[in-house]
This record gives structure tokens, sequence and C-alpha cells, in this order.
């Protein structure tokens, strides 16, 4: 494969396809690649051997995604309530056995699919063009034939393959889902509620020294006190490379002429606007109003050379104080529907009457500049420093490599330093979310730090415009802390768990009341509550206004009717407690179906895809012989 690379290194067109995995595993697999292997495995799927080591692979990146994502609010506690260890395990089994129905089926995968799959990882290229050396370097440092890394791109490629076959042959929508769907989420109703909010119950309750203890004893995990590290780190900068690296008038002529394209001046205009707004919402007879009014606009500026003045008269847009005045505008930075016409007019000329996003548009160009390239001798000295960066950050990102691969086994930073003379930095201790001097809260950096054990050294870690390379010191684990320590904290919760059942109680007994038949502006007199009213949104807009997200409340939207227009249950945001009831419904306008009909159809295909391939899945499963190492869960 190695041969076949370099052979056609520079002839082949690049495409981004099925790269996923390839890039998470450059992420994050390689480091676990090189460290101990554990002889047990983790699952066994009709006699395929889920080896352990891979399962911790897996496992370690899915807890570095986490805590990328969720920073300091990541904790171990959670580990167990998104049930990660199991989602990671049913992931490399279902993956096993997508693998071996493709197999069973004939699939698989030639040369020509894996070269296009490599070449175009934007890992193993600079530039947007491969580069054979920056894939040798990948499999020198972790330690990886080109055979084992590549039949594991066979079989993503497979797997990809299979799962594919599955999903676009599994489903069909009939005019009539698509039309009842379309009814469902387009209906508009309107709610009046009632707010019970727990903070305001916090003068009728309190804890006593029972309850505190209770409560603590209960809820220890909330209280837990996070680990802390010390970390030593070298710092491998560009800036100190950029003096040393040497670039040619070649290279710098050879950079000009292929990129030649994006040393060109777009053409531009300065222009004037009128906007006349028109609100998605509108009927179509409005809209055809607004586009006549547009038009009769349009005669007057034919007529008058102040358009200005019309600007500041009829014009919707928030340009309409300074005369409709634009400035320059460059090619794609407007309307895509607008900007043919527009760069097609000469200065003082007027534009037709334009649909856009947001209504009917009128322009007047004031200026016209063409598109001009730039000469070789304007822009030397700019690609000159481009090179030089991207030469030095390069240079920078080999040395950060060469030491990660040098201190695999003698973890000495600072006679690394000493001999290199690379910068080298120690941090007191810290917690995930503390800021770090010259680092700043960074994920990356906290996610690799934290995944590493006592004096053991991390991958190359990149954070812009430097990288490092991390050697974990020392480590306090977390601890549950004496009641002592936080009682005043635990004293707050226990509290306001108190206030959070207050209000419960009250919305359930609200709803009862309302239920039973009085009305609900009767109660919020009665007990001198607010009555509110959210106004018309969609059902499945995803967010009732004044209240909150709805999608765990969709179910309780859903069976709102003039009938029965009071739900099952109190809503309960992170706001307090909603008691709602419908007060009116407005049906959707059945005239827009045809319009939004292939959207429709697009998004329901695709979920019943999804549907369909999770209940696959779980077939294979049910007649697959699986045999788990329970130790791992």
């Amino acid at each position: 494969m190695l041969r076949i690379l370099r052979e056609h290194a520079t002839s082949w067109m690049l495409r981004g396809i099925l790269i996923l995995v390839a890039v998470t595993f450059i992420s994050w697999g390689g480091y676990s690649l090189i460290r101990e292997k554990k002889q047990t495995y983790a699952a066994k799927v009709n006699g395929v051997v889920i080896e352990m080591n891979e399962y911790i692979e897996n496992y370690q990146g899915m807890i570095k995604q986490y805590r990328e994502a969720l920073g300091p609010a990541f904790t171990e506690k959670m580990v167990e309530e998104l049930r990660i260890k199991e989602n990671v395990l049913d992931g490399l089994i279902y993956r096993v056995l997508i693998l071996q129905e493709g197999k069973r089926l004939g699939l698989s995968v030639d040369d020509e699919e894996l070269r296009e799959l490599i070449e175009s990882t934007p890992s193993f290229q600079i530039s947007g063009q491969f580069d054979p050396r920056l894939y040798e370097r990948f499999l020198r440092l972790n330690r990886l034939s080109a055979e084992d890394f590549e039949q594991m791109q066979r079989e993503t490629l497979l797997s990809s393959k299979m799962v594919n076959i599955i999903k676009l042959n599994s489903a069909k929508v009939s005019e009539g889902e698509l039309f009842e769907t379309f009814l469902f989420e387009n209906e508009r109703i309107n709610l009046n509620f009632i707010k019970i909010v727990p903070d305001s119950f916090r003068g009728q309750v309190s804890a006593n020294e029972i309850e505190v203890k209770d409560y603590y004893q209960k809820h220890q995990e909330e209280f837990k006190i996070p680990p802390f590290i010390q970390i030593q780190y070298l710092v491998f900068r560009p800036s100190d490379y950029e003096g040393k690296v040497q670039v040619s008038t070649d290279e710098i002529k050879r950079f000009y002429d292929l990129r030649k394209e994006s040393f060109k001046i777009p053409g531009r205009i300065k222009a004037r606007e009128i906007l006349i707004k028109v609100d998605p919402q509108d009927p179509y007879e409005k809209i055809e109003e607004k586009r006549k009014k547009a038009e009769e606009i349009l005669e007057k500026a034919k007529k008058t050379k102040d358009f200005a003045s019309l600007a500041k008269r009829y014009s919707d847009s928030n340009t309409s104080s300074k005369g409709g005045d634009l400035g320059w505008v460059q090619r794609d930075t407007i309307d895509e529907l607008m900007e043919k016409d527009l760069f097609s007019l000469r200065a003082g000329e007027l534009s037709r009457v334009l649909k856009g996003r947001d209504g009917f548009y009128i322009f007047k160009i004031e200026e016209a500049m063409e598109e001009k390239q730039r000469s070789f001798e304007d822009v030397k000295e700019h690609i000159l420093q481009t090179l030089k960066k991207e030469k030095a950050r390069g240079e920078a990102s080999r040395k950060a490599e060469d030491a990660f691969y040098s201190l695999f086994r003698s973890r000495d930073l600072e006679k690394f330093a000493r001999e290199k003379n690379v910068t080298i930095r120690t941090t007191g201790f810290f917690k995930e979310g503390d800021e770090i001097p010259e680092i700043g809260r960074n994920p990356s950096f906290y996610s690799t730090a934290f995944s590493l054990k006592v004096g053991e050294i991390s991958p190359v870690v990149t954070l812009p415009p430097n990288f490092y390379v991390l050697k974990l010191l020392d480590k306090k684990d977390s601890r549950i802390p004496l009641l002592e320590e936080v009682k005043e904290e635990v004293k707050r919760k226990a509290v306001g768990m108190k206030t959070e059942e207050k209000a419960r109680q009250t919305a359930e007994e609200l709803l009862h009341q309302i239920r039973q038949g009085k009305g609900i502006k009767e109660i919020a007199k009665e007990r001198n509550y607010p009555l509110e009213e959210t106004g018309f949104f969609a059902r499945a807009a995803g967010v009732i206004p004044r209240i909150g997200l709805s999608g765990e409340f969709m179910s309780i939207l859903s069976s709102l009717t003039e009938k029965n227009p009071l739900p099952k249950e109190a809503l309960h945001t992170r706001e307090g407690y909603f008691v709602v009831r419908l007060i009116a419904l407005e049906p959707a306008d059945q005239s827009k179906f045809q319009s939004v009909k292939k959207s429709f159809e697009r998004r329901l295909i695709y979920q019943k895809q999804e549907e369909f391939y999770q209940s696959w899945l779980s077939q294979l499963r049910s007649k697959a012989k699986i045999e788990i190492n329970k130790e791992l869960l």
C-alpha cells in the first residue's frame, strides 16, 4: 500500500470520504496502542475476540470527548449515569456484527477505495496534498505496521458499505404520513400558565440537624472534591523556529503559481438598498401586495437621482437611516440569489425588484470595481512570511513528536529540556477548570493531563499555535469531604430539595383543582399568582415561549386538545413548575404543504432509516453468540 501511495501521491484527486474513524484513531488511539497490552478479552462475538486493549482505547477516547465537551461539569458519576462503559462495549460488539454480516453478503474493499480513504485523511496532508512522510511518521510513532493500519481502514470502509445498504433500502413514506406529520408540526397552540418557583418557599421551610445529616448521607457524591494534579510540560513554539527555516525564491514562486486564484482582488460594488420586508408567515396575497409596493418604489427611483431619500422614506432595512448605504460589497458576501444580478450592473444603474431571504430588494450601484489579479511582486513578501510560519510550525510539530518518542522510556523532561534547549514548565496543583498560567482554561489540555498516570508521558498536544508534551508529576485523588467541611452547602441543598418538593406539591394541587372544574383564572387570583400566556407556537417548535425547551414535554403537548385542554401533570423545568391549560388552537395552513413536502419526506425517511437500522442491529445481536467479560462492567 505504501508503494502504491508513493507512486500516485500527486496524481490523485483527493476526496474527503469516510475519514471519521481514521481521524478519531489519530486523535487518541495511537498513544493507547503503545501502552502495555492486557491479555484478557472484553467480549467474544460469534467466536471473534474483542481484546481488552481495544476496549480501553475506545473507552478512553469516549471519556476524552466528554471531558472536552463538558469540561469541569463532567464527573466520575456521569460515567455511570450515561452508561459510557456499556455504550462503548455495545459499539464494539455492533462493529463486529456489522463486519461479519458484510462478509457473509460478499462485500469487500479494493485497493483503490483504500487509497482514496487514506489520501483524503487531513492528518496525512500538507496544503491539501497527501504527504507519504506524514503517513510513515504516523505509523512509526504509533508502532504500527502499514498492513495493520490499512486492515483497520478496510474494515471501516466495509462497515460503512454495510450500514449504507441497510439504511438506503429500508424506508418509504406514504403521502398520508407526510400530510399527518405536516398538520401536527404546523398546528399552533396557545397556553395559559401559572409559574410556581421553588425559591418562593424558602421562607417557609428549614432543615434541622437530622435532615442535614440525612441529605449528606444520601448525596455524598454531590460534595465530592475533584482530583488535583501537577503537570510538567515541554513547549515547542513555531515562533522559535521562524528565524531558522529557509525559504527559496523558487518555493515562493511555486506557491504563488499554485494559488494564483487566491491572490485575486475580488470584484466589488458600492451600493444602496431599499428593502420591503416580508414575514415568512405572510399569506400569498400580502406577499404580492408587498411586491407591487416594491415595483412602485422602483418606478419612483427611475425618475429621481435621490435614491437615498427614497430609502429613508420606504426601506424596512436597518440601513434606511443612512439612505440605504451598504458601503463596499464583495462577491460571496451577499445573498447568492441576488449576487448575479447585482454584479452585472454598472455604476449608476438600478436593479430590478429582487426577492431575497428577508423580502423584496431594490439596489442602486454607485461604484463598481472589476476583479484584479495581484502580481507576484505585490505578494512575494506575504508569501515568504506565510511559508516561514508553515515551515516553522512543521518543524515545531516534528520536534515535539521526536521528543515524545525519545522520552517514552526515560521520561526525564528536565534532562531533555537541558540537552535540547527546550522550554519546560511546571504547574502547581490544579483541578479541571482552573486557569493554568500560559495555557488558560483549555479542554484539550485538561483532557490529556487528567488521563495520565503519575510519571506517564502524554502524546503531543496541539494548542495552537504551540505543541506540548506533558508529564504527570503528582496527583491528589478525589475524595468525599467530612460533613463539617461542607455543612453550610449541605444545609442549603437540603432546604432547596424541600422547596422543590413544596413547589411540586403546590403545582399538582392547582392542577387537581382545575380538573375538578375550577377556572385557572380564579385559582391564579385566589393564590395571588400571575396568570400568563405563551402566545401561539407550533407544537413541534422545540421551545415553549416563556417556559422553556419542549423536547421532554412533546408527548404532553401532543395530547392537548380542545376537549382535553389539561395535561396529566405539571411541566417541570429549571425555572420551576408550570400549570398549563390549552386556551386556543390554530390549525396548520394546508396550502403550504406542497412547498415543504420534499423536506418533510427527507426528514421522515432519515428517521425511519435510523429506526430500521437500530432494529436490524438488535436482530443481529439477538441471533449472535456473545460472551461478555463480566469483570469489565
